[in-house]
């Protein structure tokens, strides 16, 4: 398999031209049309903190994936990139809802899952689909996260509010240092339709006085209006948080911009590659069988590997003897033209119960969310498409024909706790970056520099603990 590699020095030079590369480098440019190389040892000249892990490769063009390359290259790395899809951003990433939202992210675990998903099986826009039947692997997943909820998730909470500020201020400097296109919105309505969601949010807001985020409490449907004049709603909503510093953007745009950024920076990426193997080798190297679409099967080795591809990474690791408390769950979105502008919401929008939400995305309007523990397909549940219809019409029923809308669904990977897995493996050189779900843009970003500047053996730029694990064990 032929790869491709930038053979000379990293340097500020190159960085500088990512901006104008930025708008230049085709969507799809990668396999073809690229003068081919091999890896090889690099030459001395390029000199990073740690001595031992120079090539890395990394399976998965996701917004983890993308983000680490990125990361890595800046930090001196030689980084080549495996993806099985024909472009960046093409599997969990787009179903990513677009929030970057430290205020509102939290933890996904679910407490009452086992007693929401009976009294689901009979409502036709359920918050939460599950198939019916019993499922060993699925229940014990299920009480680990309710232990979690109980003992852990105001802690998590708090790592989890840190890496998303981290990550939406890494963001938004990527964003601004090289003129990046943003659909970004600013400001995020936080809406509880039940009580109790609202007392234990409320619970949550007090432990967070230390991250000095801006945070107002909303009461009734006036004010509401007055902070967002497009939000119309007959339904009761029984509290509300505002968060000025939170918002929304396009994360598949950014990824696709940050890709063709860190290519211009060397790092190579290969589409249409499927990784079917990974292998520690004597002396520290890994061994990664790859198989392409156009061309033979091969072996490539490198000094490390970084596993950012979702529920693939226990495929890869399993026969290591190394296994990740992963779930797979699938989100729903869904996507439908602007009719009204002066109806179209301005601020992004999160739903407590249904853990949906609704951003406007240039002309167009994102409602995503939900969480099914169903088997993979492509389109929604009819279930799913009930409930991302009845959350975008109780709130903004005149902004969109959300009827005619475009659905799909997308599988992510979940840890019981709620939290991202990003760290070191019993095995020193793989790593994994992975589990930050459908709303875990601005925690994606801080995991891959927190990655990174480990793996360079550097000091991370804010606290790590309970961020990145020293080793995944079996």
């Amino acid at each position: 398999m032929p790869i491709w590699y930038h053979s000379g020095r990293i340097t500020e030079a190159n960085r500088q031209t990512a901006r104008w590369q930025t708008s230049t480098v085709p969507a799809n440019t990668g396999l073809h049309g690229e003068r081919p190389f091999r890896f090889h040892r690099i030459s001395d000249d390029i000199v990073t903190h740690n001595k031992t892990l120079k090539q890395i490769a990394i399976v998965g063009g996701g917004l983890s994936g993308v983000s680490t390359a990125y990361f890595l290259a800046c930090a001196g790395f030689e980084v080549a990139v495996l993806e099985r899809r024909a472009n960046v951003a093409e599997e969990a990433t787009f179903g990513n809802s677009g929030l970057l939202a430290p205020c509102v992210v939290q933890p996904l675990v679910l407490p009452g899952i086992t007693r929401t998903a009976f009294s689901n099986l009979f409502k036709n826009d359920p918050p939460i689909l599950v198939k019916s039947g019993f499922n060993p692997a699925r229940w014990r997943w299920v009480r680990k996260s309710r232990r979690e909820y109980q003992d852990y998730f105001s802690l998590n909470k708090q790592r989890l509010t840190r890496l998303s500020a981290y990550g939406q201020m890494l963001t938004q400097h990527l964003q601004d240092q090289y003129a990046l296109d943003q659909e970004n919105s600013q400001g995020l309505l936080h809406l509880f339709r039940q009580q109790a969601d609202a007392d234990r949010c409320a619970g949550i807001e007090d432990s967070l006085r230390q991250f000095e985020l801006p945070r107002h409490s909303i009461k009734g449907q006036d004010a509401i209006s007055q902070v967002e004049p497009a939000f119309q709603s007959a339904t009761p909503i029984a509290g509300a948080m505002y968060y000025p510093k939170d918002g929304a953007g396009n994360c598949v745009l950014f990824v696709k911009q940050l890709r063709a950024i860190a290519q211009s920076m060397g790092v190579q990426f290969h589409f249409s590659q499927s990784v079917k193997a990974i292998r520690p080798e004597f002396g520290g190297r890994v061994s990664i069988d790859v198989a392409g679409d156009d061309v033979a099967d091969s072996t490539l080795t490198v000094d490390g590997v970084v596993l950012a591809a979702g529920m693939q990474n226990m495929h890869l690791l399993k026969p290591l003897g190394m296994s990740l408390p992963l779930c797979p769950i699938q989100s729903y979105n869904a996507m439908a033209a602007v009719k009204n502008l002066d109806e179209a919401p301005n601020t992004a929008l999160f739903d407590e119960t249904y853990k949906v939400a609704i951003a406007r995305v240039g002309n167009r309007i994102r409602v995503s969310g939900l969480l099914g523990f169903l088997p993979k397909t492509d389109q929604p549940h009819a279930k799913a498409i009930s409930s991302l219809l009845k959350v975008a019409n109780d709130y903004y029923p005149n902004a969109a024909n959300f009827n005619t809308a475009n659905f799909w669904s997308n599988t992510f990977a979940l840890q019981p706790n709620g939290m991202p897995l990003t760290g070191a493996t019993t095995h020193g050189n793989i790593f994994v970056n992975t589990g930050h779900g459908a709303h875990g843009w601005a925690a994606a970003v801080g995991s891959a520099k927190l990655l990174a500047d480990a793996m360079a053996g550097r000091e991370t730029e804010i606290d790590s603990d309970g961020l990145l694990l020293s080793a995944v064990s079996s």
